[in-house]
C-alpha cells in the first residue's frame, strides 16, 4: 500500500512540474515592456546589457535547461549537442570559461552574462545552432532527440518571420 501511495505521489510530482514547464514563446509572452519592441532583434542573438534582459534570459536559459536554477551554466547540458554540430575541443574551453567568468555574479544577472559569453565565443555559431534546435524541441516543434539539420533554420525563419514582419 505505501509503495502504491508513494507511486502515485512521484506521478503526481512529475505531472506538476511537466505543467510548470517553459517554454521561450511564454518567456516572450512575459517579457518586460522595455524589450518587447526589441523582441526581433533578441532572437536574432543581438546581446543587450539591461536588467530587463537579465530577467528575460534567465527564463529563456531555464526553459532550455541550459542553465541551473540559480542562473549557472550546466556544462553537461551543452557539450554534447555542440560537438554535435561541430566535434571541437574549443567547446568544452568556451563552457568552462564562459561558466567560470559567470558562476560568481548575482543570481538574476548569471544566465544572461552565460548566454552572452557564449554567443560570443569561438563556438558562437554551433551554440546558436543548439539554441534554435532546443527552442524548437521545447516548443514540441520537433522531436525529443532532434539534432541541428536544415529543417531547425527553416523553422526558425517561419518563427522570426511572422514575429519580425
Amino acid at each position: 500500500m505505501f509503495n502504491k501511495l508513494h507511486l502515485v505521489s512521484l506521478l503526481a510530482c512529475g505531472l506538476f512540474v511537466i505543467a510548470q514547464a517553459n517554454t521561450v514563446k511564454k518567456c516572450e509572452k512575459k517579457m518586460p515592456a522595455s524589450l518587447k519592441s526589441q523582441l526581433c532583434e533578441i532572437r536574432k542573438y543581438k546581446l543587450l546589457d539591461t536588467p530587463d534582459m537579465d530577467s528575460h534570459m534567465d527564463c529563456v536559459m531555464k526553459a532550455l535547461e541550459f542553465v541551473r536554477p540559480d542562473g549557472t551554466g550546466d556544462y553537461h547540458k551543452l557539450i554534447k549537442p555542440l560537438n554535435a554540430i561541430e566535434k571541437d575541443r574549443k567547446h568544452d574551453f568556451n563552457l568552462e570559461k564562459c561558466g567560470g567568468q559567470t558562476q560568481h555574479l548575482p543570481v538574476g544577472k548569471r544566465a544572461n552574462a552565460y548566454y552572452k559569453c557564449l554567443v560570443e565565443s569561438t563556438s558562437g555559431e554551433a551554440f546558436k545552432k543548439v539554441f534554435d534546435t532546443v527552442e524548437l524541441v521545447k516548443a514540441k516543434k520537433l522531436p525529443a532527440l532532434s539534432q541541428y539539420s536544415s529543417v531547425v533554420d527553416k523553422l526558425m525563419k517561419k518563427i522570426d518571420d511572422k514575429i519580425c514582419n
